[in-house]
């Protein structure tokens, strides 16, 4: 690039990093405030919450990536046109090519990044997130009990621990439990584990007694080093971790497992996804040419750009949700998955044709009457 092309480069690469960082936050703050519940309903700790909330970012920054780019585009533009540097740069000689060269260069450059996302970093952090979560709800200390409090968690069943160590261990545990026919079990230990073994999660209590009322009324009692009652219909514990679309890599969704054979439109669901992940990073190109013809088609205009950054706004919002339906369509038929491609490449050379676009013959001046 010349030193005018870097120049260009620069005016917009600052104002898309700092769209990619604005809406991250953004992304970060609305992911947050479903993920509340790891908080209240599982008594998590802040670690986890913020560890769940950074996995979901990837996907949702490659979602927004197109977006930060057409802000980036307009912001950049828009400023070297105020300064006149367009303009300018036009009646010095440089073809539009030359101007749009290093905004192409940018957009490969997100493109890229983009498709690293969706096809590596997506995935990874998609699974890391669905085991955190399921090590979470598969952990009954933290699901079904609050250290310090009573905690009814089923018909006929309460639960207290005084408080929980830092290694995770239950200490000073009662279980009162009446579901039995033979009436009230109460459990008390001195401390309680949770043990994991297969697909199984067990709360097992040590060092401690059970007492309870026989058919005669009368108070039975007995002290364990070891039992395990039976809590495990509250536990809300998945059979396995079963990981979606989302959560796949590129050669699983091509070539689908039974797991996701087994599932109604499984093939289908994959193969989608699998056409989204390369052809959504296509829609970065499209979005800043787009943006790029609001302002390097046509003539220079004086009154401002204000009808063409409008129609170019209404064009990228309504090629991205073609983009979506298309996608949403091809789950249900195969067909469509050529359309996902199909539909950011018109979108580059929709935006290449109105840039392009020959400009509009003024008519002649009038010829000039000398005065006698």
């Amino acid at each position: 690039m010349i030193l005018v092309q870097r120049y260009f480069f620069r005016q917009l690469l600052w104002p898309f990093l700092t769209s990619v960082g604005a809406f991250a936050g953004l992304s970060l703050l609305t992911q947050s405030l479903s993920n509340t519940d790891l908080v209240s309903g599982y008594s998590e700790t802040a670690f986890t919450f913020f560890k769940v909330t950074l996995l979901a970012l990837p996907h949702l920054t490659a979602l927004l990536l197109p977006i930060a780019l057409f802000v980036a585009t307009l912001t950049g533009l828009s400023r070297l046109s105020s300064d006149s540097e367009l303009v300018v740069t036009s009646a010095s000689g440089m073809t539009r090519w030359g101007m749009l060269s290093p905004l192409l260069r940018l957009g490969v450059y997100v493109v890229i990044a983009n498709l690293a996302i969706n096809l590596f970093v997506q995935p990874i952090s998609y699974r890391e997130m669905r085991r955190s979560l399921y090590d979470l709800r598969s952990d009954v200390a933290s699901s079904l009990v609050t250290p310090g409090a009573f905690s009814r968690i089923g018909e006929g069943v309460t639960i207290y621990a005084r408080e929980r160590s830092r290694d995770g261990r239950l200490l000073d545990i009662m279980i009162h439990d009446t579901r039995g026919q033979d009436g009230a079990v109460t459990y008390t230990a001195r401390e309680g584990v949770i043990a994991r073994g297969g697909n199984r999660t067990a709360l097992v209590l040590i060092n401690g007694n059970a007492q309870w009322l026989d058919e005669n009324q009368e108070m039975n009692y007995t002290t364990f080093d070891r039992t395990e009652p039976d809590l495990e219909e509250f536990s809300g514990i998945a059979d396995a971790i079963f990981f979606k679309e989302s959560d796949r890599f590129l050669h699983e969704l091509l070539w689908p497992d039974s797991s996701i054979r087994a599932r109604p439109d499984g093939e289908e669901r994959a193969l989608a996804e699998a056409h989204y992940r390369l052809s959504a990073p296509l829609f970065n190109l499209a979005f800043i040419l787009i943006a790029a013809a609001a302002y390097l088609a046509g003539d220079y205009s004086r009154l401002g750009y204000g009808k063409r950054i409008a129609i170019a706004v209404g064009a990228g919002l309504t090629l991205r949700l073609v983009g979506f339906s298309v996608q949403s369509g091809a789950t249900d038929d195969t067909a469509l998955n050529i359309a996902q491609y199909l539909v950011p490449v018109i979108g580059i050379l929709g935006a290449l044709a109105v840039i392009y676009w020959p400009a509009r013959s003024r008519p002649d001046a009038p010829p000039i009457v000398e005065a006698r």
